[in-house]
């Protein structure tokens, strides 16, 4: 968010404002303006009206109105916006489409900024406008692939999140806003959350009457079938019902035996359900995928300690440790494989070294109290 307002803010640059003569009284249609509120202007505007040598005459009203559009849509907080909403109103009641359709038309054009900043002026005017909510998130969307080819990947994520907020923000007002469903879909399926891009989608068949749209969801559908099932699996493993998610994963296994996150949360499932020889096989199937991956190192140590092959546990620890120094689940699990091995010395070692990183966690604390027991009973 903070990107965000910085990157609204940084357009208050453009603005200039000008003061009435004291005691002046502006009419905006029925509405009365007093003299000691400040009116903006662009500055663009306001150069090209020197050029022409306007300026010296008359400022133009609608010149003004733009100037009140632009402030609104990049200082929300400006001392004069309510004054400034009034006047808007007041100059016009059918304003919020004005705002609207010159928004929309600015992003068509290629005016991403310009399109942000009146169609977050049009959502600061009436927060539970949807299609200046939906036509905002869109705006965001376009900043976001600007960032994208300038290889600013910090800032594109910064604005695509804060495009889902938008669409989401429109199903807390109208849930039967279809488009906002077909949006949500591709920014759940973005950050990988296909089970809920899945719910969007489906939801977005049943109401939306755009035939083309639909048969472009159908499609989309298909195409993330086995991402779909693969997050089923992955999260029922990581709940704690391995089997239910071996049995989801195993078949992808068949079309996708190079894709090393399937085969580790495969292995993860068969650890847990204590088959230990074939979580082994899946975790050096990784290996030699992505060699030297921390997570599967350890994970294959801690099934090579539980098949009872300490030394070769203690190599695969080692060399996850040397990749990622202050991990102390990983000295944790080479200390205890020490410790079955009778090492006392070395097990002590790496366990107080894993408590100085984190004396909070409840398996090193339960690894400690194992070591002092050991030690009382020698």
């Amino acid at each position: 968010m903070k990107e965000i307002e910085k990157f609204f803010k940084e357009k208050t640059e453009n603005l200039t404002f000008i003061e009435l003569k004291s005691g002046t009284k502006t009419k905006f249609n029925r509405f009365k303006l007093e003299s000691n509120v400040p009116l903006p202007i662009l500055v663009d505007e306001l150069i090209t009206e020197i050029k022409e040598r306007r300026a010296q005459d008359e400022i133009k009203i609608s010149s003004i109105i733009r100037g009140m559009i632009y402030t609104i849509g990049v200082d929300s907080s400006f001392p004069y916006i309510d004054k400034y909403k009034d006047i808007l109103y007041s100059f016009d009641e059918k304003i919020e489409d004005f705002i609207l359709y010159n928004g929309v038309k600015f992003i068509k054009e290629g005016s991403i900024d310009d399109g942000l900043i009146y169609l977050k002026a049009l959502i600061t005017l009436n927060k539970e406008s949807v299609d200046g909510l939906y036509n905002y998130g869109v705006a965001l969307e376009e900043k976001a692939k600007k960032y994208l080819e300038l290889r600013d990947e910090k800032k594109a994520n910064v604005f695509i999140n804060e495009s889902t907020r938008q669409f989401e923000n429109i199903l807390e007002i109208d849930d039967t806003y279809s488009l906002a469903f077909y949006k949500l879909g591709y920014h759940y399926g973005l950050n990988k959350q296909f089970i809920k891009c899945k719910i969007m989608w489906e939801k977005f068949l049943t109401i939306s009457e755009n035939e083309e749209l639909k048969e472009e969801i159908k499609l989309s559908l298909l195409e993330i079938q086995d991402d779909i099932i693969y997050e089923e699996g992955y999260n029922e493993i990581f709940t704690g019902n391995p089997v239910k998610g071996l049995e989801k994963l195993l078949p992808l296994k068949e079309k996708y035996s190079d894709w090393w996150n399937l085969l580790f949360i495969i292995g993860l499932g068969y650890r847990q359900i204590g088959d230990f020889v074939k979580a082994k096989e899946e975790f050096e199937n990784v290996l030699s995928i992505v060699p030297g991956q921390v997570d599967t190192l350890n994970e294959l140590g801690l099934c090579l300690a539980n098949l009872g092959q300490y030394e070769e546990a203690i190599e695969k620890f080692t060399e996850a440790y040397q990749k990622r120094p202050k991990d102390y689940e990983i000295l944790c699990n080479r200390g205890m494989t020490y410790l079955q091995m009778g090492i006392l010395d070395k097990a002590k070692e790496d366990i107080q070294k894993a408590y100085d990183v984190n004396p909070l966690d409840e398996i090193t604390i339960a690894c400690m109290k194992e070591i002092e027991r050991v030690e009382e009973m020698a």
